[in-house]
């Protein structure tokens, strides 16, 4: 039976499909509450920032049902933050009771720490001095479905897809951050063979997932369908980031 989805490289004209995606999955995070061109902000940074980027889109009737950004990134929030400060800024003072939000506050707090972390010269805000490849690990960064798309094998799919990208690129490793509370998701990612990383006899959401690499003879395609799936690629970088903000 063929797959009814295509699953194909997301391009700045799709961002306002992922932001609503984003805004749809993830009700109380943070950058939600900030609103749609914040996440749209979040996402464009994301797209055309110096990392080493697959970014996927599940598309049906050329309607964008879910979405995967992976790689290895430079400053995902860090930078984020740094060129969009002014904005993000007037969005909170726009909207002052979130931070009367206990888990707004403690994600505005984390991010102001990173913020200070990068005021020193950052190459992530210098898109044309890209970095050599000094990680061997494929993070995923975000994985979002329309909410009436979820248990139908979206996500699998798109999980499928970022594992062939990485194994395409040589990277031996997959990490991503999820939160421990979210039951259903850690389920879905170790049934996907995703394994918990603890650390000091703890687990706070990082996993891993060990890939086979293998020889490409051939280049990929610029556009395909079902069963094959292109991947969007960009710059090289060194910064994973896979928590939901």
């Amino acid at each position: 039976m063929v797959d009814p989805y295509l699953i194909q490289p997301i391009g700045e004209a799709d961002l306002f499909q992922v932001a609503t995606i984003h805004r749809a999955a993830f009700t109380d995070s943070a950058l939600t509450k900030l609103g749609q061109m914040a996440v749209y902000r979040y996402y464009e940074w994301q797209l055309t920032g110096p990392h080493e980027l697959t970014a996927l889109g599940a598309y049906i009737d050329r309607q964008m049902v879910g979405f995967c950004f992976g790689g290895v990134f430079q400053g995902a929030l860090s930078g984020f933050l740094e060129k969009n400060k002014r904005f993000l800024i007037g969005r909170v003072l726009a909207q002052p009771w979130l931070l009367l939000n206990p888990i707004f506050r403690d994600r505005v707090q984390s991010g102001i720490r990173r913020l200070v972390k990068s005021v020193k010269p950052a190459p992530h805000l210098m898109p044309h001095l890209i970095q050599p490849r000094s990680s061997t690990c494929f993070g995923i960064l975000s994985i979002a479905l329309d909410p009436s798309y979820q248990g139908l094998g979206v996500g699998k799919l798109l999980m499928t897809r970022a594992e062939e990208a990485a194994q395409r690129m040589n990277y031996s490793e997959m990490l991503l951050t999820v939160q421990p509370q979210n039951k259903k998701a850690v389920a879905f990612y170790e049934r996907l063979q995703w394994q918990k990383i603890p650390r000091n006899g703890e687990w706070s959401g990082e996993m891993r997932k060990a890939l086979t690499l293998r020889v490409h003879l051939e280049e990929s395609p610029a556009v395909t369908t079902i069963p094959q799936y292109p991947v969007k690629q960009t710059h090289r970088s060194s910064y994973i980031s896979g928590r939901r903000h």
